[in-house]
């Protein structure tokens, strides 16, 4: 059996054999108002990296699961799980990656690389442009542990709003600036706040990636394109009965059929000079 032709729906109203992708972004007891919904506390992280680990989930990073759904035939039974790390604040290197090594699992974190030492400017307008942004000797460690970086642009624009030369250069310019200084390949990118159209698409596949996560809050099966892998988010407050719930509800058909009616009609609206209303990621009202 090919690896497409495994990933298909199963008979309970679930797309079997799918992955969920969960996005993640800060690791913080302490944020505001605004940011609550992006900020989870480390306590709640390590619940739910005990969960994934008792219940049986193996974790794969975002370019490990592109290359299974392209050339490797699923492995019978297995419950797979990739982890994403949005921004890469400062309290990943405190917080995830401990855990993660004491679990034994992985994960793949995306940095916008023109912050990186710096702090989240991005989102000044929300009160949080002074979170601390990894530095390159604490990226150095953490893509020697083994977990993947990615690119998430270089200055965290909304990429369906610029012009084609602007987008080029933030979809380039920090897969060069991260492969040079860390000296590993950098194939993953993440939209920010979740916005794309074609348009992005394409020049994420120009710049040489070979996959691309969203914010389309459904779990990935080989139906979806490599340049536009789903996520679904995790908000602050999130236990391990809410998490369990979460991993469930990414894997229904239902959902997952209205949720990609909305991204057709969000597309549409944006293709005809009206900006999407899905939901954006952290810093949009910025």
């Amino acid at each position: 059996m090919t690896a497409a032709g495994s990933w298909v729906l199963g008979m309970a109203g679930t797309v079997r054999d799918a992955v969920p992708v969960l996005m993640y972004h800060a690791l913080s007891a302490a944020r505001t108002p605004a940011f609550e919904r992006w900020t989870l506390s480390p306590d709640l992280l390590e619940v739910h990296l005990e969960y994934l680990s008792e219940h049986g989930y193996r974790s794969v990073t975002v370019t490990e699961l592109a290359r299974r759904r392209r050339d490797v035939t699923p492995e019978a039974g297995a419950r797979l799980v990739a982890l994403t790390f949005d921004d890469a604040y400062a309290d990943f290197h405190a917080v995830a990656l401990p855990l993660l090594g004491r679990y034994a699992l992985t994960a793949t974190l995306y940095v916008p690389s023109g912050y990186v030492g710096g702090r989240s400017g991005w989102m000044d307008g929300e009160g949080e442009g002074q979170r601390a942004i990894l530095s390159w000797q604490a990226l150095a460690e953490i893509a020697g542990s083994g977990i993947e970086i990615g690119a998430h642009s270089h200055t965290h624009p909304r990429l369906d709003r610029l012009p084609d030369h602007d987008v080029a250069r933030e979809v380039r310019r920090p897969k060069a600036l991260l492969e040079d200084r860390l000296g590993v390949a950098v194939r993953s990118f993440a939209y920010p706040y979740g916005h794309y159209d074609r348009r992005v698409r394409d020049a994420a596949a120009a710049a040489g990636y070979a996959s691309a996560c969203t914010m389309n809050s459904w779990a990935a099966t080989a139906g979806d394109h490599p340049l536009e892998l789903p996520r679904t988010t995790v908000p602050g407050g999130t236990d391990a009965a809410d998490l369990a719930a979460r991993l469930a509800a990414s894997r229904s058909r239902a959902r997952r059929a209205i949720l990609r009616a909305q991204r057709a009609a969000v597309s549409a609206r944006t293709r005809h000079g009206r900006p999407g209303d899905g939901a954006a990621g952290p810093g949009s009202a910025s």
